[in-house]
């Protein structure tokens, strides 16, 4: 089972804006669908290799591994994304906010935020004050607006996908920042790493991040609030579909407005183009 496996995880990872993402967490995301589909699990133990990557049990296991993959990491990949360790050579050259700004514009949301980062800092920082500790929870390449926070707190990058986390370890080292890279799973039960990450002083950002984790595992967003010990926490949802076309109401936002008064975090929201932003202090 072992070695069909890692066969299955690098069949997954072969679209092309998964491949970031750890085989190790993509191994377990396989052993997990196997586990509770019992025809699959059926096909890996009576199929030699090639009649199983044909079945449409196999083709099931795929399809629906990488829909949760993308949704939580796939879907925030741009076109271009591949160009990233060129651009950080450019970036090293001459770390300009023009070559910061190639980077962000590799990421769906850093895209959307890359007008207003100035503004949205701003803002924040004048409800919380100036943060001395930044933990940015799935922070895709949002530590790349560095340059915009206007001020030089220590900043603790956390993700899921170990080639992006080592990418942001280099830019930390070429700019000088005082950081560090954490491979956290938001999806696992078990957040003692989160516990562990988190002192009471720090703001953490959460920036589009709970719609998608709500996704693939629904009521996650209490679970992980709850397990954030620090008194600053920004949330931000798009107010934009996906595809960029339609509007989210306000109404879909009720639960988490609801579920923050209920944990005892008192709210402030701004707005940007595509983005609302939820301040939570205690």
């Amino acid at each position: 089972m072992e070695d069909v496996t890692g066969v299955i995880v690098k069949d997954v990872l072969a679209k092309k804006e998964l491949r970031n993402l750890n085989q190790e967490f993509v191994k377990e995301k396989v052993r997990k669908y196997v586990g509770t589909h019992k025809e699959i699990r059926e096909k890996i133990k009576k199929e030699a290799y090639v009649r199983l990557r044909r079945s449409k049990e196999y083709k099931a296991l795929i399809k629906n591994i990488r829909a949760e993959l993308r949704e939580i990491y796939g879907v925030f990949i741009l076109k271009g994304y591949d160009k990233l360790p060129k651009l950080l050579d450019e970036l090293k050259k001459n770390p300009s906010l023009e070559n910061h700004n190639k980077i962000l514009a590799l990421h769906k949301s850093t895209k959307e935020r890359l007008p207003y980062y100035l503004v949205v800092y701003k803002k924040i920082f004048e409800i919380i004050g100036t943060p001395k500790r930044i933990i940015d929870l799935a922070c895709g390449l949002n530590p790349f607006s560095y340059p915009y926070l206007g001020c030089k707190p220590e900043y603790i990058a956390c993700d899921l996908a170990e080639k992006d986390l080592e990418f942001i370890k280099e830019y930390f080292e070429i700019i000088g920042i005082k950081g560090q890279i954490k491979k956290i799973d938001l999806i696992k039960s078990n957040l003692f790493e989160i516990e562990g990450v988190i002192k009471k002083d720090d703001l953490v950002l959460l920036l589009k991040t709970l719609d998608s984790l709500e996704t693939v595992k629904r009521n996650v967003s209490e679970r992980i609030l709850k397990n954030i010990k620090a008194k600053d926490i920004v949330v931000s949802f798009s107010t934009k579909s996906i595809g960029g076309k339609k509007a989210i109401h306000k109404d879909r936002r009720a639960w988490f407005e609801k579920l923050v008064k209920k944990i005892g975090f008192k709210i402030k929201v701004f707005e940007i183009p595509g983005e609302s932003f939820y301040v939570l202090t205690k």
